[in-house]
């Protein structure tokens, strides 16, 4: 299995199709997994695809030890190395796209388009999740009182709607499947958490330069939409596109226009 050596750390990835290389990071205590058949349909177009388990979930370490945004960012690079790419454009979801701004602002000369899914620029001037979303997300207690399919629907209806859900069971199945087969430690959850808490790059974002997209779902309770329109205004240039009624996971629900809408964003900046 490919690993990529972060100081110590190894991070675990994979690769599929060949192509232009293209990065998919996950988001808060999500492994590779959980972008389902999408990285597949990228590779499709033409792209190469690498999917990355950020430290803590899924097959790379899951050192007990503060871990930051920038830090993520960094193991990034490692991963690129790894496969000898100098550049590569990156799709990041939730706090990947966070990590992918990191990249953005930290690794400029590493990147060829930018892809923000779902995320904020963090710090006072984002905009914080409703309510029912914080207590799904960081509600340790909450959650620890349910079985895992609990858990995995419970989570799940903030992810896709309940339209989606009850006519798409085998992605809830696939969710729940993909989410016990490599859990995330609960202390994971928490070092991530922190790092979110921490993270803003609202003052910093007029300097990133490469293309950069911004995609959302409107009705998203983790991080509402509005977060994306502040990205817009802070990042010159950028393109923000909203599919309505969606929620946290666009992605999943909406995976066709998603991939229409980013592959479109793509060929239309080209590859530098």
């Amino acid at each position: 299995m490919p690993f990529a050596d972060a100081g110590g750390v190894k991070i675990y990835y994979e690769v599929v199709g060949q192509g232009d290389p293209l990065v998919l990071i996950q988001g808060y205590g999500h492994n590779l997994l959980h972008w389902g058949t999408l990285p597949a349909e990228f590779a499709k177009l033409q792209y190469q695809v690498t999917l990355i388990d950020n430290r803590g979930v899924g097959r790379s370490d899951k050192p007990d030890a503060p871990v930051t945004i920038a830090g993520m960012a960094d193991d990034v690079c490692k991963v690129l190395d790894d496969l000898s790419i100098k550049k590569a454009s990156v799709f990041g979801v939730s706090m990947g796209g966070m990590i992918a701004q990191e990249f953005a602002l930290n690794h400029a000369d590493r990147l060829v388009n930018l892809v923000l899914g779902c995320t904020t620029c963090g710090g006072p001037h984002s905009v914080p999740p409703t309510p029912e979303g914080a207590k799904i997300l960081f509600d340790y207690n909450y959650l620890a009182g349910m079985t895992p399919e609990q858990r995995s629907r419970e989570i799940f209806r903030f992810l896709c709607t309940d339209e989606f859900i009850d006519s798409s069971p085998e992605d809830l199945r696939y969710y729940h499947e993909v989410t016990t087969q490599y859990p995330t430690p609960l202390y994971v959850f928490v070092r991530q958490a922190q790092a979110i808490s921490t993270f803003d790059a609202w003052e910093r974002l007029p300097r990133i330069k490469s293309p950069t997209m911004i995609i959302c779902g409107t009705s998203d309770q983790i991080i509402p939409f509005k977060n994306s329109e502040i990205l817009e205004e802070r990042i010159p240039g950028a393109e923000l596109t909203l599919l309505q009624d969606k929620l946290h996971s666009f992605f999943i629900e909406a995976r066709d226009s998603t991939r229409i809408f980013v592959h479109g964003f793509m060929k239309r900046h080209g590859k530098k």
